[in-house]
């Protein structure tokens, strides 16, 4: 019997903002005495201010849930779905797609009851199944490095659940009802890819029970071919926040969330509301704050604040508590990010001297000859995208180098220089990383790394 099958009959056997506040003293005596110093009064916020932090608030959920309905008009809520090759220019889903790993993908709505996920030993090959909530915090991990590489079975609850459950299942509760789950299984190499897939193979996800009846509502029915376009948030304007409200139904936020969104339901965003239609000046600051929120964060985009250096690293991603800017940018450049023990990412935009990376020049990113810091078990790569975080075809279809890459030539002493540019070097292709012509960006990143710390070269442009 095979482990899903136990744990399946073991289940059925059991069923018989921040802003830092300024402090003034004011000297109100006369001239024997100083009274207490008073707070300063804080500047009254407008509506345009909370519809702008509203704004930014609600970037990666509507993101994510723009991504989700995009994704069912292909595939079912609570079924896994296996890539079978790795990603390539026309994987344009999910921003910046590694091409490292197979994905299994599923979404989960877990108002249909627990789900149940077993996989088989994987040995030395390392894989990862990662859980989002709906607000796109990672709540778990399973795979190499979070629960082993034996066979396991864990069974995905949704909020407060105190039903059956299987014996001989880890337990993870969702912290939302809806949840996203992203598989990943490494491919050695083109001549691994069917290995890869054999295991991808027996993962198995099955719904346990029927639907819970005090679940709240799910999230609206998608319009497949109509569907917003989750890279294009601000061009619905106020509709907008009509997306957030049908979130803030559909799954409860965290207690934390809950001074922001007191404030937002002065502007009518809330649970199944629809703000959009509400009092001609409050759409007005909503629409404003929608402006005002997607230049915000494209800013920080842009500006590489969130480093200060030439690779910013997302650092925080996957937990992010009430810092909803740095929850909007790593859902504008990388969706999906894990967690920082499990992965690293870095985000290059501009070269050593300050200058924006662009196909046409060339750029030397030289390896130390120990490499980047990583687990045995782990690995390391460095993809090119496009300004838009999609891979660009290329002739060689190369997308990214790593240590698993073959045929790369390493210098006398053992370091690995690595060719950017979107023509090959004049010593030949070996070590060539080609990029599109024009603005590219990169992205480094470190599975298991063991220094979080450690910063990939600079690419550094060459003559």
């Amino acid at each position: 019997m095979s482990l899903q099958e136990r744990v399946l009959a073991s289940y059925t056997d059991g069923m018989a903002g921040t802003a830092a506040r300024a402090a003034a003293a004011l000297a109100v005596g006369l001239l024997t005495a100083c009274a207490a110093p008073h707070p300063a009064a804080e500047p009254e916020r407008t509506a345009v201010d909370v519809a702008t932090d509203g704004y930014v608030y609600g970037y990666a959920p509507v993101t994510l849930a723009r991504t989700r309905a995009n994704m069912l008009c292909l595939l079912p809520v609570n079924r896994l779905h296996h890539q079978s090759a790795t990603a390539d220019p026309t994987s344009r889903v999910v921003v910046a797609p590694n091409v490292d790993t197979l994905y299994s993908i599923a979404w989960l709505d877990l108002r249909e009851g627990p789900v149940l996920l077993t996989h088989p030993e994987a040995g030395d090959r390392y894989f990862d199944f990662q859980f989002l909530d709906i607000y796109t915090d990672v709540f778990a991990n399973v795979g190499t490095r979070a629960t082993g590489s034996a066979a396991g079975a864990h069974v995905v609850v949704p909020p407060g659940w105190n039903g059956p459950l299987p014996a001989g299942a880890a337990v993870i509760e969702s912290p939302t009802w809806d949840a996203w789950m992203i598989g990943r299984t490494l491919v050695e190499a083109q001549t691994d890819l069917e290995a890869a897939r054999a295991v991808q193979r027996q993962y198995s996800l099955t719904v346990l029970t029927a639907p819970v009846a005090d679940a709240p509502p799910p999230l609206p029915p998608t319009a497949c071919g109509s569907n917003p376009d989750p890279q294009a948030l601000a061009a619905s304007g106020p509709q907008f926040f009509d997306e957030l409200s049908a979130i803030l139904a559909a799954n409860p936020p965290p207690p934390a969330d809950g001074p922001l969104l007191d404030e937002l339901a002065g502007l009518g965003v809330g649970p199944g509301a629809r703000p959009s239609a509400g009092p001609a000046d409050t759409v007005a600051a909503l629409a404003t704050g929608v402006i005002r929120g997607e230049r915000r964060i494209r800013d920080l985009v842009d500006s590489g604040e969130q480093s200060g250096a030439v690779w910013g690293s997302l650092a925080t991603a996957g937990r992010y508590g009430t810092d909803y800017l740095q929850r909007a940018v790593v859902a504008t450049i990388g969706l999906g990010a894990n967690v920082p023990e499990e992965s690293t990412y870095h985000v290059a935009r501009t070269a050593a001297d300050g200058s924006a990376l662009r196909g046409e020049a060339g750029y030397l990113l030289r390896f130390p000859p120990e490499g980047p810091p990583v687990d045995d078990r782990g690995f390391w790569s460095v993809t090119v995208y496009g300004p838009d975080m999609f891979l660009v075809a290329n002739p060689v279809d190369r997308y990214a180098v790593g240590d698993r890459t073959p045929g790369l030539v390493r210098g006398p002493d053992g370091a690995l220089d690595v060719w950017v540019s979107s023509r090959p070097p004049v010593s030949g292709g070996s070590n060539w990383l080609p990029a599109p012509p024009g603005e590219f960006v990169l992205m480094f990143r470190s599975y298991l790394p063991t220094d979080r710390a450690w910063t990939p070269p600079e690419p550094t442009p060459q003559p």
